[in-house]
């Protein structure tokens, strides 16, 4: 089986290298406008033994990613490819993400002191983040924002800062309806009128927490810890490593996690997904941030994961 990643030990207050936060005001990123149509294109997950289980770490030198068939995605906002390989054994299925990103970005709204008013205020800084987006109301649906139609998805959610270090992927589940619900975002549909967005975490606990500091601790201080996740939150390990000008983030989950929130994955089956490079909330670009683009990002193609049985020859 693959190696548990252990959750690290909560770094102490402390600056926020400012190294950290150049490598995100030199990728001031723009909407690109499309190079193609959108598509649907297949993924097939192949079967492996026990013993070519990937060890989840970012580094995908197993000889299993170089047998597994791989398909090239574009990102809806940045229209950056995303080559993605799925693998599975009888208990769990794997995940290789890989895309270009002229530098990585690893810290998240850090607390900058302001010296006017001597407290602390969310500075600019957004880290990089990865998302999958799986139908929990079957294949006829369209899963994007832009073009937006009720549905319910599963959603999981890496991020660069808050829980890369920890090893894990957030768990989310999406609701998008025609009902008002509250603290709901409300998205206006070609098609449906009026529908309201709302995103939820799973039950359980996150692999972050957040510190306030009331008093000064240096110029910059992080504002998310790390932390081990518990519950249907803690069903995604994901490790994103970032090397020459390219993140790969490996994935493992159970296929059947047992919770009630989670998408049930079956062999033999097929199940409709997109992915975004970015968080799928259907939210304008901000041109302060470091990341303008960073909650600008929505499904492009039509993917459809089919996961392959095994042969019984």
């Amino acid at each position: 089986m693959a190696q548990a990643v252990q959750a690290a030990t909560p770094p102490q207050p402390g600056a926020v290298p400012a190294s950290a936060l150049q490598r995100q005001t030199d990728e001031f990123l723009e909407f690109v406008p499309p190079k193609r149509s959108p598509q649907t294109i297949e993924l097939v997950s192949m079967p492996i033994a026990e013993t070519d289980v990937p060890v989840i770490d970012g580094v995908t030198r197993e000889p299993v990613w170089t047998r597994a068939a791989a398909i090239t995605t574009l990102d809806f906002a940045s229209q950056r490819p995303i080559t993605l390989q799925a693998v599975h054994t009888a208990e769990q299925i794997f995940f290789r993400v890989t895309y270009p990103d002229a530098a990585s970005s690893e810290t998240h709204k850090s607390w900058g002191w302001d010296l006017r008013e001597s407290i602390y205020k969310p500075m600019p800084d957004r880290e990089d983040m990865f998302v999958f987006k799986w139908s929990l109301v079957g294949n006829n649906v369209h899963l994007g924002l832009n073009k937006a139609e009720p549905h319910r998805a599963d959603i999981w959610f890496w991020k660069a800062h808050r829980t890369n270090s920890t090893g894990y992927a957030d768990d989310k589940w999406q609701l998008v309806s025609d009902d008002f619900q509250a603290k709901a975002k409300e998205l206006t549909s070609p098609a449906h009128g009026s529908l309201f967005f709302r995103r939820v975490g799973d039950e359980g606990l996150s692999a972050y927490s957040e510190k306030q500091f009331y008093e000064y601790q240096g110029e910059t201080l992080p504002k998310y810890y790390p932390r081990q996740p518990q519950g249907s939150r803690a069903d995604i390990r994901a490790k994103g490593v970032w090397e020459a000008g390219y993140w790969t983030i490996e994935w493992a989950r159970k296929l059947q996690t047992g919770h009630k929130d989670d998408l049930v994955l079956i062999p033999g089956l097929t199940y409709l997904f997109g992915v975004s490079c970015y968080e799928i909330a259907g939210d304008k670009i901000h041109a302060k941030w470091f990341q303008p683009l960073y909650r600008a990002g929505d499904v492009f193609d039509r993917l459809l994961l089919r996961i392959a049985e095994k042969d019984a020859s």
